[in-house]
Order: C-alpha cells, then structure tokens, then sequence
C-alpha cells in the first residue's frame, strides 16, 4: 500500500520534540529534524519483516517447536535430563569408577583403601537439520488456517521423530551380554517371524531380576508388531494391561522407532544402516537411572520475502543427545525371522 503524508502525525511529532527540547535544553531544529526522519522510517517498519521482526519471529517459532516436545510420561521423558550441564553444545561428564567391595565380618586391619578414578567423558550434541520448506506468500493469503505455524508444527514432529530414533537406538543394548540381556521371541511363525508372547517378557524379566535391576525403574518400548502378538495371544490379558499401565511390573510405551537387530546373530544393526534381508524387529528395555537425553540450542534459519521463492523458505537445526551412563541394565527381545529359524 502506497503510504501518504499525515498532518495529524506530523503535528504530533513536532509538539513532542519541542516539548524534549525544552526539558533537556537542546535545540530545537536538530530534535524536530530527527523526529521527522524517525517517524517516517517507523512508517515503513511492515516493508522489512525479515530484517526488523526476524528476532521476533524465531523466538515464536522455536517456541511452537519444543511446545510439547516432551509430553508427560513420554518415552523420551524415561531418563536423566542432562540439559542444564549443556554448555556450548558439548556435555563434559565424568565416568564413576569402580564401586568399592564390602567386607563381610573382617577381622584383618587396617582396611584395604583406594582411590577411585573417575574418567572424563566429553560429549558433543548430535546436529539435527530440517530440510528447507518454502511457504509462498499466495498460499499464506489464500489459506484458511496460519500456513507457517502449521509448517513449522511439522519441522517440530520431524526433530522429535528424529529424536526418538536415536534415543530407542542408543538405549538398546549392542548385544547379548551379562548385564544386556538380549533374547529371541519365541512365540509361533506368522509366516515371516517369530512372534512375541507374554512369556517372553517374562522370560526377560527373570534376567533383569537375576542381575538385581530395579524393575520399577524399567521401561519397556514396544514396537507396534509386537503389540499386535500380545493382543492376538490375550485380548483380555492386554486389556487388562492397557487399565494398569504396566506389563508385568514395567512400564511401557509403543512406538514404530524401535532398533532394527540381526535375525541370525542378535546383535543390534547399525544406526542408519542400511536395510538388510536379515534386520528384524525388536522391543527394548532400559532403565531411566542408566539413560540420559540433553538438548542444545535450537536455531531457526529464513530467508523472508524471497524474491526468488515469493515467500519465505526456512529451516531449522537442533542440537540433542541420547546415550546410556555405562551400557547396562538394557533389554531387548527381538523376532526371528522365519529363513533364519
């Protein structure tokens, strides 16, 4: 819109400024000169939203982004929350050393003493970017709902999505071992794999228990196939599941971003790696006292008012980190397949 001369605003102005030269005794000319020149750049402050507002509109935007990032009694809630150490996308942590032994009715003195060494342990936050989305400026006129907060809702379930991914795949154990019991399932074959029973999460609930794990601090993530054999195995049993919110003394969630592990070896595949005929599903088990997750700054990148784009392109990257303390009390339960059986 063409802007035009207003008298009223001009006349208002200049009352001010005559008013400021008298309190602070300075000249009047010079006051009255700067108030001209600075209400008519204020009158074109909407002209140049990306220069003028671009402080403004991050700060709206990563608020929409980690609004609800972590629901209550989410997944990636199960853990330590380590942001507050964060400084400069880097965590600067310390490896507990080895725990003491106990001495039984010890009769020889003095006790054995040593030191513990504790091993320095720098974390860097992992980058997560979002590819670019262009929002044109006629469908921002033209939609019926706020087109760039519905857009950036979306860059926000991608990050957490990607966020889910890395912390369901560093909180699985790598493989089979004394303190990461990894376990096959071993209901009947669909067809394809090995199905998942009720059996089996108790079968791996006896190893966690025969290692002292505090089952009240576990949760397990279900993938949704293997949700699928429970209620096909006992609709009622998981009905009665669902009410209790726990399966067999274990928290748990359903989520598709379970780690893919080996059908023939049962180790866990590499993260991103590319599929293979013998990656299989799994559901996984962790402790909240043995995992941590921390989350860095979040940038929002934008071009305003493109001219080659006609409208605003943006993007954003957030830093964030998900890792076990040590590499113990985690679980998994994976399905064979059936050419592997």
């Amino acid at each position: 819109m063409k802007k035009r001369f207003n008298k009223m605003n001009f006349g208002f102005n200049m009352i001010i400024a005559l008013i400021f030269s008298c309190i602070f005794s300075v000249a009047a000319i010079p006051v009255m000169a700067l108030s001209v020149v600075a209400g008519t750049a204020m009158s074109y402050i909407d002209k140049a939203p990306g220069m003028l507002f671009a402080g403004v509109q991050k700060e709206i935007w990563t608020d929409i982004i980690m609004e609800g990032f972590y629901p209550k009694d989410d997944f990636l809630s199960w853990s330590r929350d380590m942001s507050e150490l964060v400084e400069f996308n880097t965590l600067n942590l310390a490896e507990a050393g080895v725990d003491p032994d106990v001495l039984i009715d010890n009769t020889t003195y003095p006790i054995t003493a040593a030191t513990r060494t504790d091993a320095a342990k720098t974390i860097v936050l992992r980058t997560l970017d979002t590819e670019s989305t262009i929002v044109r400026n006629i469908e921002a006129m033209e939609s019926s709902y706020n087109k760039m907060e519905s857009v950036v809702r979306g860059h926000r379930n991608a990050l957490r999505k990607a966020s889910i991914q890395l912390a369901a795949h560093y909180w699985a154990p790598q493989a089979d071992g004394a303190f990461t019991p990894v376990i096959a399932a071993t209901g009947d074959s669909n067809g394809t794999r090995k199905v998942l029973t009720f059996e089996d999460i108790l079968s791996i609930r006896a190893r966690l228990t025969a290692i002292d794990a505090d089952l009240n601090a576990f949760a397990l993530m279900l993938n949704p196939l293997h949700e699928a054999d429970l209620m096909a195995q006992d609709l009622k049993l998981y009905k009665e599941v669902i009410v209790a919110g726990k399966i067999f003394g274990f928290s748990f969630f359903v989520n598709s971003q379970t780690p893919r592990f080996n059908s023939s070896t049962g180790a866990k595949v590499a993260f991103q790696a590319v599929g293979a005929v013998t990656d299989t599903i799994a559901s996984i088990l962790w402790s909240r006292d043995e995992v941590m997750k921390a989350d860095g700054s979040l940038e929002i990148f934008a071009k305003y008012r493109d001219p080659d784009q006609k409208g605003d392109v943006f993007n954003f990257q957030k830093r964030f980190v998900a890792l076990p303390f040590r590499s113990k009390m985690q679980a998994a339960i994976y399905s064979p397949l059936e050419s592997e059986s």
